[in-house]
């Protein structure tokens, strides 16, 4: 076995983005047509759109956009030109006073079969405090987590390792009606595919958290922040490989 990218994740905040409130429908219809999503909901309060054969959500508000993928490819470059197209497709649309922080996050499981194992494969990872406060306690270590945080000038960093059970894994199908025009078909294809990307259920898994903040952003920085995050991600699966 060998870590696995669960998901990507993308967060803009900004300021002064009311104009979402006038331009929701720009903004859907340009994504739509320039980066092939399907429209799911507008209102007031936020709007949702899906690439559901590639596992891509996006949200939008007044605040900020959110974009995350499941399952995605190896190189991550089809998620990051999604969430620079749709940054730029926010400032233009909404025309923000200012970026307020950019966020990006991965995502990484180590897939098990069994909770016992999974539980156990906890205790190999960092020190061995938990061998120390065992004696303290006078019990036996069962599972820990690793949680950190560190900082470097306008960068966070935000680091979790744990175990985790994936409880309810269900994946949902449609049917196009008997009248069904050419694009509520197309539509029911695309939905479809979202449960094909799947080839496996999840059980249980250690999991590999990696949030990459950075605040007051330049407005050409992601791509950067993309390659630190994979840089970061890649040495942090390399500290936790498992025996």
């Amino acid at each position: 076995m060998a870590w696995r990218t669960l998901s990507l994740h993308f967060r803009q905040t900004y300021n002064g983005g009311w104009r979402y409130l006038d331009r929701c429908g720009e903004f859907m219809l340009a994504a739509t047509e320039k980066l092939d999503f399907m429209p799911s909901e507008a209102k007031p309060t936020g709007a949702r759109l899906d690439i559901p054969e590639n596992g891509i959500s996006a949200t939008v508000d007044t605040s900020e956009l959110v974009v995350a993928q499941e399952l995605p490819e190896s190189s991550g470059k089809p998620f990051l030109e999604i969430c620079t197209g749709l940054a730029s497709l926010a400032n233009r649309c909404f025309t923000p006073t200012g970026i307020v922080k950019n966020g990006l996050a991965s995502k990484s499981i180590w897939p098990m079969s069994e909770v016992e194992a999974v539980l156990a494969s906890t205790l190999k990872l960092g020190d061995t405090i938990h061998t120390d406060l065992a004696k303290v306690v006078g019990m036996v270590p069962a599972y820990k987590s690793i949680d950190c945080n560190f900082s470097s000038g306008n960068l966070e960093l935000h680091v979790v390792v744990q175990a985790v059970t994936f409880e309810k894994v269900s994946f949902n199908r449609h049917t196009a009606g008997f009248r069904a025009s050419a694009s509520q078909k197309r539509r029911v294809e695309r939905l479809n595919k979202a449960a094909d990307r799947f080839d496996d259920l999840l059980h249980h898994a250690l999991m590999l958290e990696v949030d990459l903040i950075e605040l007051d952003p330049p407005k050409t920085s992601l791509q950067d922040h993309f390659r630190e995050l994979n840089r970061y991600t890649d040495a942090l699966r390399t500290r936790f490989a498992l025996p």
